[in-house]
């Protein structure tokens, strides 16, 4: 099996906004997670010590993403193509995904988590549930995301690596 194409993903995705929304009344994003999680072990912080009976489902939600990937990974319905670097590449690091990385990943993931929590969701969270409910803040935070990524790409990058 390939990755789904765009034109069919991208739907899915939209499908689950109003699918949460009308049947759980819940806002898809899964950043506020790191809240509930953060409940447990610092419960004495104020951010942390709130209700988080209402926010188990976003774990649930969690695992049941990690399980998924662990059976299409087991089943072998995904087979990516490998990945090629070519001579003068940003990022020329052959064995970035290799299984001495876990930490650089897990750390990576933390601290993505984290800042995430702190801009009070994620760039997915505020691109498709943020626009999709047309919060000003979201759409402000959209244009800011695509603003920065075309700054630098076409003026950082290019001349990182002269």
């Amino acid at each position: 099996m390939e990755v789904l194409p765009w034109y069919i993903a991208g739907p899915l995705i939209g499908a689950m906004v109003p699918l949460l929304l009308f049947t759980r009344e819940k806002q898809l994003g899964l950043s506020s997670s790191y809240r509930y999680l953060g409940s447990f072990v610092l419960p004495k912080n104020s951010y942390f010590n709130y209700q988080r009976v209402n926010d188990a489902w976003q774990i649930q939600f969690v695992i049941g993403i990690v399980c998924a990937a662990i059976a299409i990974f087991q089943l072998d319905l995904f087979s990516p193509e490998p990945i090629e670097f070519n001579e003068g590449d940003v990022l020329n690091l052959p064995n970035v995904y290799s299984v001495q990385n876990w930490l650089v990943f897990a750390i990576g993931g933390v601290l993505i988590g984290f800042g995430a929590r702190y801009a009070g969701g994620c760039t997915a969270g505020h691109c498709i549930m943020g626009n999709s409910i047309l919060s000003v803040a979201s759409i402000i935070s959209t244009c800011m995301f695509f603003a920065g990524g075309l700054i630098v790409s076409h003026f950082v990058l290019p001349y990182l690596f002269e």
